[in-house]
């Protein structure tokens, strides 16, 4: 604030001199200004030579390194600036030559640019960010030919063959489309290119067409909701419903009309159908568990939330517990104990998480057992009621470590697996074990090394 004072107490001479100045001392400086204050015939031609001039002299051998993605792309930020300018002076349509300006120019990037850092994408994102404010505008404030004229470019540029293989921005481009489909012959041609897409991606089988299918139905959901055609908006929702996005949103509508039982008959076919897809799943009996909490069904609630303990989510485990009185609840917990423990194999961390929460040292002391290395964070749980069992699974813990141990970063993490064991078990015992290890491990003096440093 203080620098802005000072200027703006200069001459206009002064501040003449100034500028000139900054700009003889610093080429981008110079650039930005010469870009800023020119006003050429052709605004757009002018703009994709200047994006190119810094991309070209980011080139090394045809291919732009990640140091060099950003000193590359000022170019480009430099129009869309210019742009968004456009904007606030209601000059609209050039906005929207400008945004594709730099797409046209940006995309191609990709061929030759390590972008790592995701630069590109980020101008990517905000050219098409600046397409769909400008589209906004120019429908309220442009002629129908104006409007038609900005819809074809936009659309053109969308189609062009430099987004296959970018198909997420392609699409993104033909939402901005969108936006014109309230004029009769844009919505029609609109809607004519996503029939067409919708036939050339249909003949893969991806998840990836998967994919860009949904993408492109719900850009034929958009025109319908944009021009306000609610009605077949949601039969449309309810023939796509292979389409889990469709699906959720069918439930979403049945919830909120209160129609559960429509709701939940859209919930267990989800299930059914998407039966290969653990993800899917959970997803329609989470909505399902929704619709059973409205309805205050305590059973069916209970039967779902169990489901989800059983899968090791922690949230269900306090929700169930709610569900029934501390005498049922007693029996319940021994039951998902049991199950656990019934399991082959690793018991999941939901099993200690519940254990502690029920304050369970049985149940730990078991957990312990299963996964040894938990140890060192749950003696404190167990110190009291098991000091013996917990000095057994330590010292046989560090003793494997120890076995295993091969460097000296190894040797450290045994040693400090050695203080822990000093804290829980006490003095005499962690003296015994490091006097044993040292023993033992005579000949590797870099962990014997190790072993004198814990000891003193």
């Amino acid at each position: 604030m203080a620098l802005e004072k000072m200027i703006s107490k200069l001459s206009k001479q002064e501040l003449i001199d100034l500028v000139l100045e900054l700009a003889q001392g610093d080429e981008d400086i110079h650039k930005k200004l010469e870009y800023k204050l020119e006003t050429p015939n052709d605004e757009v031609k002018a703009s994709k030579q200047l994006i190119r001039k810094y991309i070209n002299e980011n080139k090394r051998r045809g291919f732009i390194s990640w140091r060099n993605v950003h000193s590359a792309l000022q170019g480009a930020e430099m129009v869309l600036e210019k742009g968004r300018d456009k904007l606030v002076n209601d000059e609209e349509e050039t906005a929207i030559h400008l945004g594709l300006a730099v797409l046209s120019v940006v995309i191609d990037m990709f061929q030759y640019t390590d972008d790592t850092g995701g630069e590109i994408g980020y101008v990517v994102n905000k050219s098409i960010t600046l397409l769909k404010d400008a589209s906004s505008m120019v429908l309220l404030s442009s002629q129908h030919r104006e409007q038609g004229n900005m819809f074809d470019l936009i659309l053109n540029e969308a189609m062009n063959k430099r987004y296959d293989g970018w198909n997420d921005w392609r699409l993104e481009l033909l939402e901005v489309c969108t936006i014109y489909s309230a004029r009769i012959s844009a919505r029609k041609k609109l809607e004519q290119t996503l029939d067409k897409l919708y036939t050339q991606v249909s003949t893969h089988s991806s998840w990836s067409s998967d994919y860009e299918l949904q993408l492109i139905k719900q850009l034929q959901l958009k025109i319908l909701e944009r021009n306000g055609e609610l009605e077949k908006a949601q039969q449309f929702i309810l023939e796509n419903l292979q389409f889990d996005n469709f699906r959720e949103m069918a439930i979403q509508k049945e919830i909120e009309n209160e129609n559960y039982k429509s709701a939940l008959i859209l919930c267990e076919d989800g299930e059914e159908i998407d039966n290969k897809y653990p993800g899917r799943v959970k997803k329609w009996k989470q909505y399902r568990l929704q619709v059973y909490e409205l309805q205050e069904n305590i059973e069916k609630q209970q039967e779902i939330l169990l489901e989800f303990v059983y899968d090791n989510e922690y949230e269900a485990y306090r929700k169930l517990k709610e569900l029934y009185s501390p005498e049922e609840w007693a029996k319940v917990s021994e039951e998902i104990f049991e199950v656990f423990e019934n399991q082959s194999g690793y018991l999941p961390h939901v099993y200690e998480y519940i254990a502690k929460a029920e304050n369970r040292s049985d149940k730990i002391l078991k957990y312990c057992e299963k996964s040894p290395s938990t140890v060192s964070e749950l003696y404190p749980y167990l110190i009291d009621d098991y000091a013996d069992r917990v000095e057994e699974i330590f010292i046989t813990y560090i003793q494997t470590e120890a076995e295993n141990a091969a460097n000296r970063k190894q040797y450290r993490s045994v040693c400090k697996k050695l203080r822990t064991l000093k804290i829980a078990c006490g003095k005499e015992r962690f003296t015994t074990l490091v006097q044993e290890l040292k023993e033992i491990y005579q000949r590797k003096p870099a962990f014997v090394n190790e072993l004198e440093k814990v000891e003193n």
